[in-house]
């Protein structure tokens, strides 16, 4: 699909800002997406695009910063629409309830059924006739995986468009983990099954977490669900990755943390380097954080910021960024491990 020429290199990372109030309207989403995308000149005929609904039928409150919001989505598929992509030639592809079963979604209940309504974008989750296997080249815990065949046919042009938020057990959530809704219900339960697999090992109590979750079994967690990442991401490669931050959200990443009107959007082709400038900005120093390594070991991509080259949207233009650290956000996002010596310094 059309790019500018600069996003065929996959170390190259695209940050948009526009100015937003500390609470932003539907507009302010729907404008950020407009600019991002209008500044990689992005082209295509039809698309299919991943945002991160995580639970979204359960609370039914598209503001709540827990979930890629609904007009960021809507200024995706109007701009599409204005730039080449039939009406009816775009798939909106997650799963909003995350429940083990390929029974019927209640889609009304996130919004995003307006957008099927009014823009004529197809709403699809993956059920196991949709699935694929695909077999994982250089797996670390799954030698292969089922996944959504929207994504990984041939010719499909998937847009992941995760939320910029921080995670408890992945320090932040982004373009990686997003693609996790992207695998079949039953299969995709990363967070769980990392933390029996070190749990079961140990014999300890999850439900007593609070008295002994310190921070060295935390990061033999994050170590196990970063390489169920990695072998997912090994399967599943987006053909761009647009990271939500018009609002974001720290904390736990779901009902404990605080949200942030920040007006970002952070692009690029590499979900690897896109994660790294987008955890730097939140606050986090990319060397640091356990799923970019693994990531980068496989071969998947580098979080090296030294290695990679950002440009910001000046006026509609694609401008190299000189001062990386202004980008960063003041104060950084802070990120509830729920481990009895937390240290919010640890990942800085």
């Amino acid at each position: 699909m059309p790019l500018n020429r600069l996003l065929e290199d996959p170390e190259v990372v695209v940050v948009s800002r526009t100015a937003v109030p500390p609470v932003p309207g539907r507009a302010d989403f729907v404008r950020a997406a407009a600019q991002v995308l209008g500044a990689i000149g992005l082209r295509a005929e039809s698309a299919v695009i991943k945002p991160n609904l995580t639970t979204a039928v359960q609370r039914a409150k598209p503001d709540d910063g827990i979930v890629t919001h609904v007009d960021f989505v809507r200024g995706m598929v109007e701009y599409l629409h204005a730039h080449g992509a039939a009406r009816d030639r775009i798939t909106i592809l997650e799963d909003p309830l995350d429940e083990d079963h390929d029974g019927p979604r209640d889609w009304a209940k996130t919004g995003f059924h307006d957008i099927a309504d009014a823009l004529g974008a197809r709403l699809a989750f993956p059920t196991l006739p949709t699935v694929v296997e695909r077999k994982v080249p250089r797996p670390l815990v799954f030698a292969s995986r089922r996944v959504a065949e929207q994504a990984v046919a041939p010719g499909s042009f998937l847009i992941n468009v995760p939320k910029l938020k921080t995670h408890t057990w992945a320090i932040t959530t982004l373009c990686m983990k997003n693609l996790m809704g992207l695998d079949y219900q039953v299969d995709r339960h990363y967070c769980s099954q990392s933390i029996q697999s070190v749990l079961g090992l140990e014999g300890r109590d999850f439900a007593r977490k609070a008295e002994w979750l310190d921070t060295a079994t935390h990061e033999r967690i994050q170590e196990n669900l970063a390489k169920r990442l990695a072998d997912l991401a090994q399967v599943i490669q987006p053909g761009l990755n647009v990271v939500e931050g018009v609002v974001g959200r720290d904390g736990t990443g779901f009902h404990r943390g605080a949200n942030y009107g920040l007006g970002l959007a952070i692009a690029g082709v590499n979900v690897v380097a896109v994660d790294a400038v987008a955890s730097y900005i939140m606050g986090f120093d990319p060397a640091k954080l356990i799923f970019l390594a693994i990531a980068a070991e496989v071969g998947l991509g580098t979080s090296d910021l030294a290695k990679i080259r950002v440009f910001t949207v000046e006026d509609g233009r694609l401008e190299a960024c000189r001062h990386l650290e202004s980008l960063r956000v003041d104060p950084p996002f802070r990120v509830i491990t729920e481990c009895t010596d937390e240290d919010q310094n640890r990942y800085r």
